[in-house]
């Protein structure tokens, strides 16, 4: 089968109000940083060397790995080595289309939401084959020219999403899986998400966790990839947006998101997302419009 191949961009928001699918293979890429998006994503690792960071823990990845991740994880791909091309297929899909393809008795989001949830998957060759045919379909949608395109890729995506949520929510085994993590940084990363309304300081986080600043500082950059700085102002910026999002007042979502004062909240908003909070929540509406 011919590959659908994309070329690689930096865009982190979906255009299509559903879905949006990729296959990237890259021999040179820029800098990759840790982010977030407003969507699930399922992310099937092709080829490379690279190292895989969510949420303070760092994954060695293999070929075939699948890696989902939620709206609140930030994530970074770490480039190791590009002597071996770099290829993925990523599927993005929108948290409200995958509430709507859900029904009474099967919540598709668990597999991105459930306690039991694990980001990175490991299975066996069959079931990544599976995986691999069901991204490949929704690719082929781009040149569908048939009636059915509309019922293919709900069907295509439930059935994808039923097939992992079904592994990750009832398989025990774990496939020897490399991951480093930290209990310090774990506990840091639960303090930082339980405060978030808070205005948390390094200086407060050096005395709860008895480190001096420089320590707590240097450890928390080589786990994570990000400053503490940066990790608290992305957090509250997602919780932020999810207040927006349930019609809270702009104007008291910085205090409910751990900013200290309306000017700091609106220009991390703006350097961060590229938009105003008002023009954020705008957006939103449109494409919910849009889309119904």
């Amino acid at each position: 089968m011919k590959r659908n191949l994309h070329k690689f961009f930096t865009r982190k928001y979906m255009i299509s109000s559903d879905y949006e699918v990729f296959h990237f293979l890259n021999s040179d890429i820029p800098l990759l940083y840790l982010h977030h998006h407003d969507f699930y994503e399922i992310y099937l690792f092709i080829s490379g060397d690279i190292t895989y960071l969510i949420e303070g823990k760092s994954y060695d990845i293999k070929p075939g790995d699948i890696i989902l991740i939620n709206t609140k994880e930030l994530h970074q791909a770490v480039i190791n080595s590009m002597k071996i091309p770099y290829e993925r297929i990523v599927l993005w899909i929108n948290k409200s289309f995958l509430q709507e393809l859900s029904s009474q008795e099967t919540d598709l989001t668990l597999c991105f939401e459930s306690v039991k949830k694990r980001n990175v998957i490991r299975a066996d060759i069959e079931f990544q084959q599976n995986v691999k045919t069901q991204l490949n379909k929704l690719l082929s949608l781009e040149n569908h020219q048939g009636l059915g395109k509309d019922l293919l890729y709900k069907a295509y995506i439930a059935e994808l999403v039923v097939n992992l949520s079904n592994l990750v929510l009832n398989d025990t085994s774990n496939l020897d899986i490399s991951v480093k993590k930290s209990i310090l940084i774990d506990g840091i990363i639960e303090y930082i998400n339980d405060h978030l309304e808070e205005d948390i300081s390094i200086d407060e986080l050096s005395k709860q966790f008895y480190l001096s600043k420089f320590h707590l500082s240097r450890e928390f950059k080589k786990h994570t990839g990000t400053t503490i700085h940066r990790y608290m102002v992305q957090k509250k910026l997602i919780k932020a947006k999810e207040l927006i999002l349930k019609d809270y007042p702009i104007n008291s979502v910085y205090k409910q998101s751990g900013f200290g004062d309306y000017s700091n909240f609106f220009r991390a908003f703006k350097n961060e997302y590229g938009v105003t909070p008002k023009q954020f929540y705008e957006l939103m509406v449109a494409s919910n419009l849009n889309k119904n």
